[in-house]
Formats: structure tokens, sequence, C-alpha cells
């Protein structure tokens, strides 16, 4: 995958472009159509995605979280914290991802760790938000 793709994601675009080149050959394009789930909660989380076009619903247990678009990523929760599926994400249009394999996440780290505290940072937050409502 070109670098230009991981830019256009607000985690990568501050990232220099050498360090984007150690994750970038690994990173896949998906494309899914309007209605399809994509993770299933209570799933595996072998990988993450950062939204490049289209929106999905992120739900739990039924209930509607959230409605992610553009720049958006999901699934990192459980990669990060080495569980399961916290929530299911449905395609609401059209949807082109950009797929990271759990893997990468070492290569982040160490290549471009503002990245990756930020997508720490990002869970982090996701998970006050649920104890706040919960």
């Amino acid at each position: 995958m070109d670098t230009s793709h991981l830019k256009r994601i607000p985690l990568f675009a501050e990232v220099p472009d050498d360090a984007l080149r150690t994750i970038a050959p690994f990173a896949t394009l998906e494309e899914w159509p309007e209605g399809k789930e994509i993770v299933r909660e209570g799933g595996f989380s072998n990988h993450f995605y950062a939204i490049e076009e289209g929106t999905v619903k992120v739900e739990r247990e039924g209930r509607k979280l959230a409605e992610l678009g553009p720049g958006d990523v999901f699934g990192e929760q459980g990669i990060l914290e080495r569980s399961e599926r916290s929530a299911t994400v449905t395609a609401t249009s059209p949807v082109t991802l950009i797929k990271i394999e759990h893997w990468e996440l070492s290569r982040m780290r160490k290549a471009m760790p503002e990245a990756y505290d930020a997508l720490v940072a990002k869970v982090e937050e996701r998970k006050a938000a649920q104890d706040a409502e919960g």
C-alpha cells in the first residue's frame, strides 16, 4: 500500500513517510458493501481498521454506541488489550477500509511511537466514555 492512503487517516497524518513505509507494505485495502458486518462482538481481534471512505455503526449487545466515518479507527481495543471484540461494526454505506494486522503493532510502537500512543489514548478515551455510560 502507498503511504498516501495512511496519511489520510488522522492517526498517521503527522507520522514521517519513512516510518509509515515500515507498515504500509503490510496494510491492505478492503471494500465492504452497505449492511455488511465487518467485525462481530465476541470475535477474535486479529487486526484493526481505519476508515478511508464511507461510514459504519458500532453496536454492543444490540445498542448503538457510535457512527464512524473517514479517518476513524476501530478494532484497536481488542488488539491492544488482547481481548475479544467488544462491539459489532457494520457498514452503513459502501466503505473502504485500511486493515492493519495485529503483528504490525510492535512495528508501529518502534517506528512511530506517537501513532501507537494515540491508538492507546483512543482506547482509554472510549473505555472512559463506556464507563461513564454504564
